[in-house]
Order: structure tokens, then C-alpha cells, then sequence
């Protein structure tokens, strides 16, 4: 892992990370990777690999979605 020290971050900046560090229950380290890496579109890997998982592990309706609509309904045994 590489280090990186930030210089002359501005006061407002600083007090924004402490308190999403604080609300996320991170430290601000922590809080400020995930924010460059939101902020440079890393997260979006992340987000269409879960997609694609989740697409993958569905299961098909192998009934019809009207007929159990139906069904759900007070006196819709069909």
C-alpha cells in the first residue's frame, strides 16, 4: 500500500471527513479512501459485479405473476 500525505486541506474539508468517518463508524483514513474511490468511479467495479452475482443466483418465475397476484387477493383463489 502506498501512503499519501494531503497538504493545506482546508478546514471545512477536514471537519466534513471527521464527521462522515464519525457517522460511518470508520476513521477518517478509512473514510477518505472511500471517498477518493467513490470520487474517482472505482465503487462502480464493485457495482456491476454484485449486479452480475445477483443476475447469476436468481432464480426464474416459474409461475404465472398475474395468476399469484390473483391469488393474494381476498377471494382470489382463482
Amino acid at each position: 500500500m502506498a501512503t499519501l500525505h494531503l497538504r493545506n486541506v482546508p478546514a471545512e474539508i477536514d471537519a466534513a471527513l471527521v464527521a462522515e468517518a464519525k457517522a460511518h463508524g470508520v476513521s477518517k483514513n478509512r473514510r477518505a479512501i472511500d471517498v477518493l474511490r467513490r470520487g474517482l468511479q472505482m465503487d462502480q467495479v464493485a457495482r456491476t459485479e454484485l449486479v452480475a452475482a445477483i443476475r447469476r443466483a436468481r432464480r426464474p418465475i416459474s409461475q404465472d405473476v398475474a395468476e399469484l397476484i390473483r391469488q393474494d387477493r381476498p377471494g382470489g383463489d382463482a
